[in-house]
């Protein structure tokens, strides 16, 4: 097995198919957060994200700012918990998952790990007319992101992101969720 993304062997057409298929999960995955479209982040999601014996960590990683972590999580769970109306699900909440750089390495003939650049911004407003911030808060950082080959196509299957500094109140976004754990 290789740990890089040379696919030695493999026709370029293939390499090409496996990049930008988890380029595609990448986009989906930052775009459905954003748009809240969580119909389109199940299309894109794992059919569970979780812990492998053989393989790095493929997980739902979130104590850089919940203090969370989830090994093992059904889609449909990954979805309720990203939709919460304490988590991205609120409806005053905008944000904007901004991807830079990134690295890829083939881990599994099925699995590639993604680090990517991130800069996530985070505004909760006063009211639904979107005209008065309520807090507002931006991460940068990088994220650990896991795809896997499932249901004939390259799927998100975890994240783990590293915050490297904030801006403005990002400790105050998710005030509740983080008072509920």
């Amino acid at each position: 097995m290789t740990n890089n993304l040379s696919f030695e062997g493999v026709p370029p057409i293939h390499v090409k198919y496996k990049v930008t298929g988890c380029q595609r999960a990448l986009f989906e995955w930052a775009d459905s957060y954003d748009t809240k479209d969580w119909e389109r982040l199940k299309k894109v999601a794992a059919p569970t994200l979780r812990l492998f014996d053989s393989e790095p960590m493929e997980q739902i990683d979130y104590r850089s700012f919940l203090d969370k972590i989830w090994e093992n999580m059904p889609r449909d769970e990954f979805i309720l918990m990203a939709s919460d109306p304490h988590f991205l699900g609120n409806p005053l909440l905008k944000t904007q998952h901004f991807v830079g750089l990134g690295t890829w390495e083939k881990v599994g003939e099925d699995m590639i790990v993604g680090s990517h650049q991130l800069r996530v911004a985070h505004q909760r407003y006063t009211d639904d007319g979107f005209k008065e911030v309520a807090v507002k808060g931006h991460a940068h950082g990088t994220a650990t992101i896991w795809y896997t080959r499932a249901e004939g196509e390259w799927k998100f299957a975890g994240v783990c992101p590293k915050i490297n500094w904030t801006e403005f109140d990002y400790d105050k976004v998710f005030v509740k969720l983080n008072e509920t754990a």
